[in-house]
């Protein structure tokens, strides 16, 4: 299934940092029997504010059915951890990894990327916009169906 991006898809790499304690972390996605849902989110972005709140239970908000949801910052220098603590709480999965941004070609939050573990593949990958935008991707994708329609801007007839 193609991602927003087309063909090929962005390829699936592990990811390597730190959390929010400044402990190593490292979440491993390839030959995950898992689905991962991957979302790159910022402190200082407005726009993640839903998506750090809805990180710490996902089952909860809607988001996700059983995926393994990690929440993926830029490192920590880039980020204000009080704040992202304060908005996440204790029970969300966190990575924070300026490298994981650059392998997954993310170029600003919030970014959503779904892994298929089994398959080794992303499955959809695109802005996340609201909870119920993203929760729907990952359904569409996880049966199967085509999530995202990359318009194509061609000249009017009149031109």
């Amino acid at each position: 299934m193609p991602t927003y991006r087309g063909q090929p898809a962005t390829p699936v790499s592990d990811l390597h940092g730190i959390d929010l304690g400044g402990a190593p972390r490292e979440a491993r996605l390839l030959g995950s029997d898992r689905w991962h849902l991957l979302l790159f989110l910022s402190s200082g972005c407005d726009g993640c504010r839903p998506f750090l709140l809805a990180a710490a239970d996902p089952v909860g908000a809607g988001l996700t059915t059983d995926e393994v949801v990690t929440v993926v910052t830029r490192d920590p220098e880039r980020e204000d951890r009080a704040e992202l603590a304060v908005e996440l709480g204790p029970g969300a999965d966190v990575v924070m990894s300026s490298a994981a941004w650059a392998d997954y070609r993310v170029f600003g939050p919030p970014f959503f990327v779904l892994v298929d573990g089994p398959g080794r593949r992303v499955a959809t990958e695109g802005v996340a916009w609201a909870i119920g935008q993203v929760a729907d991707h990952v359904l569409a994708a996880r049966e199967g169906r085509a999530t995202v329609e990359v318009p194509h801007l061609r000249p009017s007839p009149e031109s």
